[in-house]
C-alpha cells in the first residue's frame, strides 16, 4: 500500500504539471521572429512561411518554393513569497534559464491553386526550477516539459480571394519531474524523479478571406490533441530506496480558435487585431493507470481568450519596422494552485524588424513578458507525510524573449 500511494501522489503530480503548463503558465507562442514582433498578428495579413503556424491558409498566399529556419531564446524569470507558515516565510527565485525554442517552415505552390508546407514548431514547454531543499520541495523543485509538432499541410484557392488549408498536427510531448515526498513509513523525504514522453495528434484547418484591397480576414482551428504519457518513477531516500517502476496516463490538450482581421490604411502600413479561444473546460479529468488500478482526478479550468495587436510598416523597399501588444488569460481558477506553475494572466509587448529582397529574408524580434501578481495556495507535505498548506504569492514574473529567423525563396 506504501509503495503504491507514493506512486499515484508522484504520477498525479507530474501528469498534472504537463497540463497546467499548457494552460498559460508555459504556453509558448513563439513560431517565428517576424511572428513575436507582431504578437502573432498574422492571421489575414502578409504571409510568410512562419505564418502556416498561426493560419494553415496562409500557405496560399506564399508564391513559388519558401523555407525559413530560425530559433527564439525564451529568459524566463520568477519570485515565490511565502507568508505562512512562519518557519517557510520567505522570497525564493526560480532559476533563470535560457531556453532555445527552434522552428522550420518549407512551402511549395504546385499549381495556381494548390499548396503543400510544413512547419516544425513547438506549442509548449519550459519548466521550472528551486533549490532541492527550499520549502515548496515536496510540491516540485526541478520540472522540465518539451513539445515538438510536426505540421504537414496541403491548401487549395477555392477563388480568387477565398482559400482553405488542412493537415494533421503531429506532436511530440516529453516531461522530467523532481520532488521531494514524504510518507510515514520512511525517515526523511524520498527523492522523487519521473519521466516520460508520447506522441499525439490532431488536426489543424485555416481559411483565408481577401475581402477588398485593403481589407482581409482569417480563422483557424486546432483540435484536441491526446497524449497517452508513459513514465519511468525513480524514488529512493539513502537506503530506503523504492523499486522503480512505470505508470501511464491520458491527459487531453484543448481545441482552440482563432480569428483575425487586417487592415492596410495606406501601400506601407498593414494593421491587425485578432483573438484566440483556447477550450480548457473541457479538460475535466486526469485518469492514471498504474499498478493498483485506475485513478481519476477532476480538474476545474475556465475557457480562456488571448487578444493580439500588431502593426507592420515599410520603412523601404527592403527594410519593415513591427511592434505588438498580447493580453493572455489564465485559465486557473481560485488561488489553490502549484509552484510547477506559478502563473497568471499576461501582458506581452513585441518588437522587431526586417530585411529582404528578392530571395532572402532576415527577421529579428524582441519581447517582454510581464506575469500579473496573485495570491496563491500550494498544499505541500511534511517528511512524516502530514500535508499542510503554505500561503503566499507568486511575483516579478517576467521573461526576455528574442528571436532570429532567416527565410530563403526561389
Amino acid at each position: 500500500m506504501t509503495r503504491r500511494v507514493i506512486q499515484l501522489i508522484v504520477i498525479c503530480s507530474v501528469l498534472l504539471v504537463a497540463v497546467a503548463a499548457q494552460a498559460a503558465g508555459f504556453g509558448i507562442y513563439e513560431y517565428s521572429a517576424r511572428a513575436n514582433a507582431l504578437g502573432n498578428s498574422v492571421m489575414a495579413g502578409k504571409a510568410d512561411p512562419s505564418s502556416i503556424a498561426i493560419n494553415p491558409a496562409q500557405l496560399t498566399e506564399l508564391e513559388g518554393t519558401q523555407f525559413a529556419l530560425g530559433v527564439s531564446g525564451i529568459y524566463p524569470s520568477a519570485t515565490v513569497k511565502i507568508d505562512s507558515p512562519a518557519e517557510d516565510a520567505g522570497s525564493y527565485d526560480g532559476e533563470s534559464s535560457l531556453w532555445t525554442i527552434p522552428h522550420f517552415y518549407a512551402t511549395h505552390a504546385l499549381t495556381d491553386d494548390v499548396y503543400v508546407g510544413v512547419g516544425v514548431f513547438s506549442r509548449f514547454g519550459l519548466g521550472t526550477k528551486f533549490d532541492s531543499d527550499w520549502p515548496g520541495a515536496s510540491d516540485v523543485h526541478d520540472v522540465r516539459i518539451r513539445s515538438v509538432s510536426i505540421n504537414p499541410l496541403i491548401g487549395y484557392k477555392v477563388t480568387k480571394n477565398f482559400s482553405v488549408a488542412i493537415g494533421p498536427e503531429i506532436m511530440w510531448f516529453d516531461f522530467m519531474l523532481k520532488k521531494k515526498t514524504g510518507h510515514p513509513m520512511i525517515p526523511g523525504y524520498l527523492d522523487t524523479k519521473m519521466s516520460g514522453d508520447s506522441w499525439g495528434a490532431g488536426v489543424s484547418v485555416g481559411a483565408r478571406y481577401q475581402i477588398t484591397e485593403w481589407l482581409s480576414a482569417g480563422a483557424s482551428y486546432r483540435s484536441q490533441v491526446t497524449q497517452s504519457v508513459k513514465g519511468d518513477i525513480n524514488m529512493d531516500a539513502g537506503s530506503n530506496r523504492i523499486k522503480d517502476t512505470s505508470a501511464s496516463g491520458k491527459i487531453t490538450l484543448p481545441e482552440q480558435v482563432g480569428f483575425g482581421i487586417n487592415v492596410k490604411p495606406t501601400d506601407k502600413l498593414s494593421v491587425e487585431v485578432g483573438a484566440t479561444w483556447i477550450g480548457w473546460s473541457s479538460y475535466s479529468e486526469l485518469k492514471v493507470e498504474f499498478e493498483g488500478g485506475p485513478f481519476v482526478k477532476k480538474s476545474d479550468y475556465k475557457d480562456t481568450w488571448r487578444y493580439n495587436a500588431g502593426a507592420e510598416y515599410a520603412l523601404t523597399e527592403n527594410w519593415d519596422v513591427r511592434a505588438s501588444y498580447v493580453y493572455d488569460n489564465s485559465p486557473l481558477n481560485g488561488d489553490s494552485l502549484s509552484y510547477m506553475v506559478p502563473a497568471n494572466d499576461r501582458h506581452l509587448f513585441g518588437f522587431g524588424a526586417g530585411w529582404h529582397n528578392e530571395s532572402w529574408s532576415v527577421d529579428a524580434s524582441y519581447n517582454y513578458l510581464l506575469m500579473k501578481e496573485r495570491s496563491a495556495t500550494v498544499h505541500v507535505t511534511k517528511s512524516n507525510g502530514m500535508p499542510y498548506a503554505q500561503k503566499g504569492e507568486f511575483k516579478d514574473g517576467d521573461a526576455h524573449i528574442f528571436g532570429l529567423t532567416v527565410g530563403y525563396r526561389f
